[in-house]
Protein backbone atom coordinates (compact mmCIF):
# COMPACT_ATOMS: atom_id res chain seq x y z
CA UNK A 1 0.00 0.00 0.00
CA UNK A 2 2.86 2.36 0.88
CA UNK A 3 4.49 1.72 -2.51
CA UNK A 4 1.23 2.45 -4.37
CA UNK A 5 0.69 5.67 -2.41
CA UNK A 6 4.27 6.75 -3.11
CA UNK A 7 3.83 6.13 -6.82
CA UNK A 8 0.58 8.10 -6.84
CA UNK A 9 2.26 10.97 -5.03
CA UNK A 10 5.22 11.01 -7.45
CA UNK A 11 2.84 10.89 -10.42
CA UNK A 12 0.80 13.86 -9.14
CA UNK A 13 3.99 15.81 -8.38
CA UNK A 14 5.29 15.12 -11.88
CA UNK A 15 1.94 16.03 -13.44
CA UNK A 16 1.76 19.26 -11.43
CA UNK A 17 5.25 20.28 -12.51
CA UNK A 18 4.30 19.55 -16.11
CA UNK A 19 1.31 21.89 -15.85
CA UNK A 20 3.51 24.54 -14.21
CA UNK A 21 5.93 24.38 -17.17
CA UNK A 22 3.03 24.56 -19.65
CA UNK A 23 1.65 27.65 -17.91
CA UNK A 24 5.08 29.26 -17.90
CA UNK A 25 4.85 29.04 -21.70
CA UNK A 26 1.17 29.97 -22.04
CA UNK A 27 1.50 32.92 -19.66
CA UNK A 28 4.76 34.13 -21.12
CA UNK A 29 5.45 37.59 -22.49
CA UNK A 30 3.25 37.17 -25.63
CA UNK A 31 0.10 36.34 -23.62
CA UNK A 32 0.68 39.09 -21.09
CA UNK A 33 1.32 41.58 -23.90
CA UNK A 34 -1.84 40.39 -25.67
CA UNK A 35 -4.12 40.85 -22.64
CA UNK A 36 -2.67 44.15 -21.47
CA UNK A 37 -2.29 45.37 -25.04
CA UNK A 38 -5.93 44.83 -26.03
CA UNK A 39 -7.05 46.56 -22.81
CA UNK A 40 -4.76 49.51 -23.46
CA UNK A 41 -5.94 49.70 -27.08
CA UNK A 42 -9.64 49.84 -26.16
CA UNK A 43 -8.94 52.28 -23.34
CA UNK A 44 -7.34 54.69 -25.81
CA UNK A 45 -9.73 54.18 -28.73
CA UNK A 46 -12.82 54.46 -26.51
CA UNK A 47 -11.45 57.71 -25.12
CA UNK A 48 -10.92 56.38 -21.60
CA UNK A 49 -14.27 54.62 -21.11
CA UNK A 50 -13.34 54.11 -17.42
CA UNK A 51 -14.20 57.76 -16.72
CA UNK A 52 -17.90 56.83 -16.95
CA UNK A 53 -17.65 54.42 -14.00
CA UNK A 54 -20.11 56.24 -11.73
CA UNK A 55 -22.64 56.64 -14.53
CA UNK A 56 -22.28 52.92 -15.22
CA UNK A 57 -22.93 52.12 -11.55
CA UNK A 58 -26.08 54.26 -11.76
CA UNK A 59 -27.23 52.37 -14.86
CA UNK A 60 -26.72 49.02 -13.10
CA UNK A 61 -29.57 49.72 -10.66
CA UNK A 62 -32.03 51.25 -13.14
CA UNK A 63 -34.76 48.95 -14.43
CA UNK A 64 -35.36 48.21 -18.09
CA UNK A 65 -38.32 46.49 -19.77
CA UNK A 66 -36.30 45.50 -22.81
CA UNK A 67 -35.98 41.97 -24.14
CA UNK A 68 -33.91 39.56 -22.10
CA UNK A 69 -34.06 36.68 -19.63
CA UNK A 70 -33.04 38.53 -16.44
CA UNK A 71 -32.74 42.19 -15.44
CA UNK A 72 -29.59 44.19 -16.10
CA UNK A 73 -28.88 44.14 -12.36
CA UNK A 74 -29.54 40.40 -12.34
CA UNK A 75 -26.95 39.90 -15.07
CA UNK A 76 -24.53 42.08 -13.12
CA UNK A 77 -24.85 40.08 -9.89
CA UNK A 78 -24.66 36.73 -11.71
CA UNK A 79 -21.41 37.93 -13.32
CA UNK A 80 -20.15 39.17 -9.96
CA UNK A 81 -21.17 35.92 -8.30
CA UNK A 82 -19.03 34.03 -10.79
CA UNK A 83 -16.14 36.51 -10.40
CA UNK A 84 -16.11 37.11 -6.65
CA UNK A 85 -14.95 33.75 -5.38
CA UNK A 86 -12.20 32.22 -3.30
CA UNK A 87 -9.81 33.58 -5.93
CA UNK A 88 -10.39 37.04 -4.46
CA UNK A 89 -8.93 35.78 -1.20
CA UNK A 90 -6.95 32.61 -1.83
CA UNK A 91 -5.92 33.50 -5.38
CA UNK A 92 -4.69 36.95 -4.37
CA UNK A 93 -2.80 35.42 -1.45
CA UNK A 94 -1.26 32.93 -3.87
CA UNK A 95 -0.26 35.77 -6.20
CA UNK A 96 1.52 37.55 -3.32
CA UNK A 97 3.27 34.38 -2.14
CA UNK A 98 4.48 33.40 -5.63
CA UNK A 99 4.87 36.79 -7.31
CA UNK A 100 5.62 38.99 -4.31
CA UNK A 101 3.76 42.14 -3.21
CA UNK A 102 4.57 43.68 -6.61
CA UNK A 103 2.05 41.30 -8.17
CA UNK A 104 -0.66 43.45 -6.57
CA UNK A 105 0.48 46.52 -8.49
CA UNK A 106 0.35 44.70 -11.82
CA UNK A 107 -2.98 43.14 -10.93
CA UNK A 108 -4.53 46.56 -10.24
CA UNK A 109 -3.01 48.21 -13.32
CA UNK A 110 -4.16 45.44 -15.64
CA UNK A 111 -7.62 45.46 -14.01
CA UNK A 112 -8.04 49.21 -14.47
CA UNK A 113 -7.26 48.87 -18.16
CA UNK A 114 -9.37 45.71 -18.37
CA UNK A 115 -12.56 47.67 -17.68
CA UNK A 116 -12.40 48.72 -21.34
CA UNK A 117 -11.99 45.09 -22.44
CA UNK A 118 -14.94 44.00 -20.32
CA UNK A 119 -17.01 46.78 -21.86
CA UNK A 120 -16.11 45.68 -25.40
CA UNK A 121 -16.81 42.00 -24.67
CA UNK A 122 -20.28 42.76 -23.36
CA UNK A 123 -21.16 45.13 -26.20
CA UNK A 124 -20.37 42.42 -28.75
CA UNK A 125 -22.12 39.69 -26.77
CA UNK A 126 -25.38 41.64 -26.61
CA UNK A 127 -25.01 42.73 -30.23
CA UNK A 128 -24.64 39.15 -31.52
CA UNK A 129 -26.80 37.25 -29.03
CA UNK A 130 -29.59 35.01 -30.24
CA UNK A 131 -32.64 33.15 -28.95
CA UNK A 132 -32.19 29.41 -28.39
CA UNK A 133 -34.72 26.61 -28.78
CA UNK A 134 -35.94 27.16 -25.22
CA UNK A 135 -36.77 30.82 -26.01
CA UNK A 136 -33.91 32.23 -23.90
CA UNK A 137 -31.47 34.94 -24.96
CA UNK A 138 -27.99 33.43 -25.09
CA UNK A 139 -24.66 34.95 -26.03
CA UNK A 140 -21.00 35.28 -25.26
CA UNK A 141 -17.77 35.16 -27.28
CA UNK A 142 -18.77 31.86 -28.93
CA UNK A 143 -21.85 33.55 -30.42
CA UNK A 144 -19.78 36.59 -31.37
CA UNK A 145 -17.37 34.32 -33.25
CA UNK A 146 -20.23 32.45 -34.90
CA UNK A 147 -22.65 35.27 -35.73
CA UNK A 148 -20.24 38.17 -36.09
CA UNK A 149 -17.32 36.47 -37.84
CA UNK A 150 -18.73 33.15 -39.12
CA UNK A 151 -15.87 31.37 -37.33
CA UNK A 152 -17.86 28.37 -36.13
CA UNK A 153 -14.91 26.08 -35.43
CA UNK A 154 -13.14 28.74 -33.38
CA UNK A 155 -16.41 29.36 -31.56
CA UNK A 156 -16.52 25.68 -30.62
CA UNK A 157 -12.94 25.87 -29.31
CA UNK A 158 -13.86 28.80 -27.08
CA UNK A 159 -17.03 27.15 -25.81
CA UNK A 160 -15.19 23.90 -25.04
CA UNK A 161 -12.41 25.78 -23.23
CA UNK A 162 -14.99 27.74 -21.20
CA UNK A 163 -16.77 24.53 -20.19
CA UNK A 164 -13.43 23.05 -19.13
CA UNK A 165 -12.63 26.22 -17.20
CA UNK A 166 -16.03 25.93 -15.53
CA UNK A 167 -15.32 22.41 -14.37
CA UNK A 168 -11.90 23.63 -13.23
CA UNK A 169 -13.60 26.36 -11.22
CA UNK A 170 -15.76 23.73 -9.56
CA UNK A 171 -12.50 22.10 -8.46
CA UNK A 172 -10.98 25.42 -7.30
CA UNK A 173 -13.85 26.61 -5.15
CA UNK A 174 -14.47 23.24 -3.52
CA UNK A 175 -10.75 22.62 -2.99
CA UNK A 176 -10.13 26.00 -1.36
CA UNK A 177 -13.08 25.68 0.97
CA UNK A 178 -12.30 22.09 1.96
CA UNK A 179 -8.68 23.07 2.72
CA UNK A 180 -9.55 25.91 5.07
CA UNK A 181 -12.35 23.99 6.87
CA UNK A 182 -9.86 21.19 7.43
CA UNK A 183 -7.26 23.65 8.72
CA UNK A 184 -9.55 25.60 11.08
CA UNK A 185 -12.02 22.97 12.31
CA UNK A 186 -10.31 19.72 11.25
CA UNK A 187 -13.44 18.89 9.22
CA UNK A 188 -12.86 16.03 6.75
CA UNK A 189 -12.73 17.14 3.12
CA UNK A 190 -15.51 14.76 2.13
CA UNK A 191 -17.95 16.31 4.63
CA UNK A 192 -17.31 19.91 3.48
CA UNK A 193 -17.60 18.80 -0.13
CA UNK A 194 -20.87 16.92 0.44
CA UNK A 195 -22.57 19.89 2.12
CA UNK A 196 -21.39 22.28 -0.61
CA UNK A 197 -22.62 19.93 -3.36
CA UNK A 198 -26.09 19.71 -1.80
CA UNK A 199 -26.42 23.49 -1.37
CA UNK A 200 -25.17 24.24 -4.88
CA UNK A 201 -27.36 21.62 -6.49
CA UNK A 202 -30.47 23.00 -4.78
CA UNK A 203 -29.93 26.30 -6.62
CA UNK A 204 -28.43 25.56 -10.03
CA UNK A 205 -30.96 22.89 -10.98
CA UNK A 206 -33.58 25.67 -10.93
CA UNK A 207 -32.00 27.51 -13.91
CA UNK A 208 -30.81 31.05 -14.50
CA UNK A 209 -33.78 32.83 -12.92
CA UNK A 210 -33.28 31.02 -9.62
CA UNK A 211 -29.54 31.69 -9.85
CA UNK A 212 -30.16 35.43 -10.41
CA UNK A 213 -32.75 35.59 -7.60
CA UNK A 214 -30.23 34.17 -5.14
CA UNK A 215 -27.36 36.35 -6.31
CA UNK A 216 -29.35 39.60 -5.91
CA UNK A 217 -29.12 39.35 -2.14
CA UNK A 218 -26.12 37.06 -1.71
CA UNK A 219 -23.52 39.07 -3.67
CA UNK A 220 -24.02 42.51 -2.01
CA UNK A 221 -24.22 40.97 1.45
CA UNK A 222 -21.08 38.88 1.19
CA UNK A 223 -19.12 41.74 -0.39
CA UNK A 224 -19.98 44.16 2.42
CA UNK A 225 -19.08 41.55 5.06
CA UNK A 226 -15.67 40.92 3.52
CA UNK A 227 -14.85 44.60 2.95
CA UNK A 228 -15.60 45.37 6.61
CA UNK A 229 -13.41 42.43 7.65
CA UNK A 230 -10.45 43.65 5.57
CA UNK A 231 -10.78 47.25 6.76
CA UNK A 232 -10.84 46.08 10.38
CA UNK A 233 -7.58 44.15 9.95
CA UNK A 234 -5.97 47.16 8.22
CA UNK A 235 -7.05 49.49 11.03
CA UNK A 236 -5.51 47.13 13.60
CA UNK A 237 -2.22 47.25 11.67
CA UNK A 238 -2.41 50.87 10.54
CA UNK A 239 1.22 51.54 11.49
CA UNK A 240 2.38 48.98 8.88
CA UNK A 241 0.25 50.39 6.07
CA UNK A 242 2.82 52.92 4.72
CA UNK A 243 5.48 50.19 4.71
CA UNK A 244 3.12 47.86 2.79
CA UNK A 245 2.45 50.49 0.13
CA UNK A 246 6.18 51.12 -0.34
CA UNK A 247 6.80 47.37 -0.47
CA UNK A 248 4.16 46.87 -3.18
CA UNK A 249 5.56 49.61 -5.42
CA UNK A 250 9.23 48.72 -4.89
CA UNK A 251 8.78 45.02 -5.60
CA UNK A 252 6.55 45.81 -8.59
CA UNK A 253 9.55 47.22 -10.43
CA UNK A 254 12.51 45.53 -8.76
CA UNK A 255 10.79 42.15 -8.66
CA UNK A 256 12.55 41.28 -5.40
CA UNK A 257 10.74 40.99 -2.08
CA UNK A 258 12.33 43.04 0.68
CA UNK A 259 12.98 40.34 3.29
CA UNK A 260 12.31 36.74 4.22
CA UNK A 261 11.66 33.55 2.32
CA UNK A 262 10.18 35.39 -0.66
CA UNK A 263 13.59 36.76 -1.70
CA UNK A 264 14.44 35.82 -5.27
CA UNK A 265 11.07 36.61 -6.83
CA UNK A 266 11.72 38.17 -10.22
CA UNK A 267 10.00 41.02 -12.02
CA UNK A 268 8.74 38.50 -14.57
CA UNK A 269 7.03 36.48 -11.81
CA UNK A 270 5.48 39.61 -10.30
CA UNK A 271 3.96 40.60 -13.66
CA UNK A 272 3.00 37.05 -14.63
CA UNK A 273 1.15 36.24 -11.38
CA UNK A 274 -0.33 39.72 -11.07
CA UNK A 275 -1.86 39.73 -14.55
CA UNK A 276 -2.87 36.04 -14.65
CA UNK A 277 -4.53 36.10 -11.22
CA UNK A 278 -6.23 39.36 -12.18
CA UNK A 279 -7.67 37.79 -15.33
CA UNK A 280 -8.68 34.68 -13.37
CA UNK A 281 -10.51 36.94 -10.91
CA UNK A 282 -12.20 39.57 -13.10
CA UNK A 283 -12.39 37.43 -16.29
CA UNK A 284 -11.72 40.43 -18.58
CA UNK A 285 -9.95 39.07 -21.65
CA UNK A 286 -11.33 35.58 -21.19
CA UNK A 287 -14.87 36.65 -22.16
CA UNK A 288 -16.78 34.46 -19.70
CA UNK A 289 -18.54 37.38 -17.99
CA UNK A 290 -20.11 38.38 -21.31
CA UNK A 291 -22.20 35.20 -21.21
CA UNK A 292 -24.23 36.66 -18.33
CA UNK A 293 -24.36 40.08 -20.01
CA UNK A 294 -26.06 38.55 -23.06
CA UNK A 295 -29.02 37.40 -20.94
CA UNK A 296 -29.73 40.92 -19.65
CA UNK A 297 -32.82 43.00 -20.34
CA UNK A 298 -31.18 45.96 -22.06
CA UNK A 299 -32.28 48.32 -24.85
CA UNK A 300 -28.88 48.36 -26.55
CA UNK A 301 -25.42 46.78 -26.23
CA UNK A 302 -23.74 49.91 -24.83
CA UNK A 303 -25.86 50.08 -21.67
CA UNK A 304 -24.98 46.52 -20.70
CA UNK A 305 -21.37 47.10 -21.71
CA UNK A 306 -21.12 49.98 -19.23
CA UNK A 307 -22.81 47.95 -16.49
CA UNK A 308 -20.55 44.96 -17.11
CA UNK A 309 -17.43 47.13 -16.89
CA UNK A 310 -18.29 47.88 -13.26
CA UNK A 311 -17.77 44.23 -12.35
CA UNK A 312 -14.01 44.67 -12.79
CA UNK A 313 -14.07 47.66 -10.45
CA UNK A 314 -15.95 45.84 -7.68
CA UNK A 315 -14.16 42.53 -8.09
CA UNK A 316 -10.51 43.53 -8.51
CA UNK A 317 -10.05 47.22 -7.75
CA UNK A 318 -12.01 46.90 -4.49
CA UNK A 319 -12.14 43.33 -3.16
CA UNK A 320 -8.87 41.93 -4.55
CA UNK A 321 -6.97 45.09 -3.61
CA UNK A 322 -8.22 44.91 -0.02
CA UNK A 323 -7.31 41.21 0.14
CA UNK A 324 -3.79 41.82 -1.14
CA UNK A 325 -3.01 44.80 1.08
CA UNK A 326 -4.31 42.89 4.10
CA UNK A 327 -1.96 39.96 3.37
CA UNK A 328 1.02 42.26 2.80
CA UNK A 329 0.34 44.24 6.00
CA UNK A 330 0.10 41.02 8.05
CA UNK A 331 3.59 40.13 6.83
CA UNK A 332 3.41 36.32 6.79
CA UNK A 333 3.99 36.17 3.02
CA UNK A 334 7.68 36.78 3.82
CA UNK A 335 8.08 33.34 5.42
CA UNK A 336 7.99 31.62 2.04
CA UNK A 337 6.24 28.63 3.67
CA UNK A 338 2.56 29.62 3.47
CA UNK A 339 0.48 29.39 0.28
CA UNK A 340 -3.06 30.32 -0.70
CA UNK A 341 -5.66 29.53 1.96
CA UNK A 342 -3.05 29.09 4.71
CA UNK A 343 -1.57 32.53 4.00
CA UNK A 344 -5.02 34.16 4.01
CA UNK A 345 -5.93 32.43 7.27
CA UNK A 346 -2.67 33.58 8.88
CA UNK A 347 -3.30 37.19 7.82
CA UNK A 348 -6.86 37.35 9.16
CA UNK A 349 -6.08 35.45 12.36
CA UNK A 350 -4.52 38.69 13.70
CA UNK A 351 -8.12 39.87 14.19
CA UNK A 352 -9.98 38.31 17.15
CA UNK A 353 -12.29 35.75 15.62
CA UNK A 354 -10.84 36.65 12.21
CA UNK A 355 -10.39 33.05 11.13
CA UNK A 356 -14.10 32.41 11.58
CA UNK A 357 -15.14 35.56 9.71
CA UNK A 358 -12.72 34.60 6.94
CA UNK A 359 -14.24 31.16 6.80
CA UNK A 360 -17.71 32.69 6.50
CA UNK A 361 -16.53 34.93 3.65
CA UNK A 362 -14.80 32.07 1.86
CA UNK A 363 -17.92 29.92 2.17
CA UNK A 364 -20.16 32.61 0.67
CA UNK A 365 -17.62 33.47 -2.05
CA UNK A 366 -17.14 29.83 -3.04
CA UNK A 367 -20.88 29.16 -3.07
CA UNK A 368 -21.67 32.22 -5.21
CA UNK A 369 -18.95 31.41 -7.72
CA UNK A 370 -20.05 27.81 -8.01
CA UNK A 371 -23.56 29.01 -8.76
CA UNK A 372 -22.43 31.64 -11.30
CA UNK A 373 -19.89 29.49 -13.12
CA UNK A 374 -22.27 26.56 -13.37
CA UNK A 375 -24.41 28.81 -15.60
CA UNK A 376 -21.45 29.72 -17.82
CA UNK A 377 -20.52 26.06 -18.11
CA UNK A 378 -24.04 24.99 -19.01
CA UNK A 379 -24.41 27.69 -21.69
CA UNK A 380 -21.02 26.81 -23.19
CA UNK A 381 -21.93 23.14 -23.30
CA UNK A 382 -25.31 23.99 -24.85
CA UNK A 383 -23.54 25.84 -27.64
CA UNK A 384 -21.60 22.67 -28.45
CA UNK A 385 -24.23 20.00 -27.78
CA UNK A 386 -27.69 21.63 -27.79
CA UNK A 387 -30.16 22.91 -25.19
CA UNK A 388 -31.03 19.47 -23.80
CA UNK A 389 -27.64 19.03 -22.10
CA UNK A 390 -28.27 21.68 -19.41
CA UNK A 391 -29.42 19.35 -16.62
CA UNK A 392 -26.79 16.64 -17.38
CA UNK A 393 -24.08 19.34 -17.32
CA UNK A 394 -25.29 20.59 -13.93
CA UNK A 395 -25.12 17.03 -12.59
CA UNK A 396 -21.60 16.56 -14.03
CA UNK A 397 -20.67 19.90 -12.44
CA UNK A 398 -21.72 18.58 -9.03
CA UNK A 399 -19.67 15.43 -9.59
CA UNK A 400 -16.60 17.55 -10.39
CA UNK A 401 -17.11 19.38 -7.12
CA UNK A 402 -16.82 16.03 -5.35
CA UNK A 403 -13.37 15.54 -6.91
CA UNK A 404 -12.24 19.06 -6.04
CA UNK A 405 -12.05 18.46 -2.31
CA UNK A 406 -9.18 16.01 -2.66
CA UNK A 407 -6.73 17.55 -5.17
CA UNK A 408 -3.54 19.52 -4.51
CA UNK A 409 -4.30 23.28 -4.21
CA UNK A 410 -1.32 24.17 -6.40
CA UNK A 411 -2.41 21.73 -9.13
CA UNK A 412 -5.97 23.09 -9.10
CA UNK A 413 -4.84 26.71 -9.54
CA UNK A 414 -2.37 25.80 -12.29
CA UNK A 415 -5.08 23.88 -14.21
CA UNK A 416 -7.31 26.96 -14.02
CA UNK A 417 -4.50 29.11 -15.44
CA UNK A 418 -4.19 26.68 -18.37
CA UNK A 419 -7.90 26.75 -19.20
CA UNK A 420 -8.23 30.51 -19.00
CA UNK A 421 -5.21 30.99 -21.29
CA UNK A 422 -6.94 28.87 -23.95
CA UNK A 423 -10.10 31.00 -23.61
CA UNK A 424 -8.27 34.31 -23.98
CA UNK A 425 -6.88 33.75 -27.48
CA UNK A 426 -10.14 33.30 -29.49
CA UNK A 427 -11.92 35.92 -27.38
CA UNK A 428 -9.25 38.57 -27.96
CA UNK A 429 -9.19 37.64 -31.65
CA UNK A 430 -12.92 38.42 -31.90
CA UNK A 431 -12.45 41.71 -30.04
CA UNK A 432 -9.77 42.79 -32.46
CA UNK A 433 -11.59 41.76 -35.64
CA UNK A 434 -14.86 43.39 -34.51
CA UNK A 435 -13.36 46.48 -32.90
CA UNK A 436 -15.10 48.65 -35.49
CA UNK A 437 -18.49 47.34 -34.33
CA UNK A 438 -17.65 48.27 -30.73
CA UNK A 439 -16.65 51.79 -31.76
CA UNK A 440 -19.78 52.19 -33.92
CA UNK A 441 -22.16 51.04 -31.18
CA UNK A 442 -20.42 53.29 -28.67
CA UNK A 443 -20.73 56.33 -30.93
CA UNK A 444 -24.43 55.62 -31.50
CA UNK A 445 -25.59 54.97 -27.93
CA UNK A 446 -23.05 56.28 -25.39
CA UNK A 447 -24.36 59.83 -25.05
CA UNK A 448 -27.93 58.53 -24.77
CA UNK A 449 -27.04 56.11 -21.96
CA UNK A 450 -24.98 58.66 -20.03
CA UNK A 451 -27.90 61.09 -20.15
CA UNK A 452 -30.24 58.36 -18.89
CA UNK A 453 -27.82 57.52 -16.05
CA UNK A 454 -27.86 61.13 -14.82
CA UNK A 455 -31.66 61.36 -14.60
Amino acid sequence: IYTIQKREYLFMESFTQGIVRLNAFLWGAPMLALIVGISLYFTCKLHFIQKHLFSAISLSIKKSRSAGVISSFGALVVALAAMVGTGNIVGVSAAVSTGGPGALFWMMLSAFLAMATKYAESVLSVKYRETNEAGEYVGGPMYVLKNGLNMKKTALVFAAATALMGFGDALIQTNSLAAIYSSVFNVPAYLTTAVLVVLTGSVILGGVRKIAALCKWLVPGMAVLYIVLCLTVLILHWEKFPWAVVCIFKSAFSGTALVGGAIGITLKEAVRYGVSRGVLSNEAGSGSGAIAAAAAQTPNPVRQGLVSATTVFWDTLVICLLSGVTVVVAGDWQSGTLFGAQLAQSAFSTLPGGSYFLLMSLTLFAFSTLVGWSYYTAKSAQFCLGVNVEKPIYILWLLMMCLGGFLSPKLVWELADTAIAVMCVPNILSLWLLRGVVFGETKTYLAQELAFARK
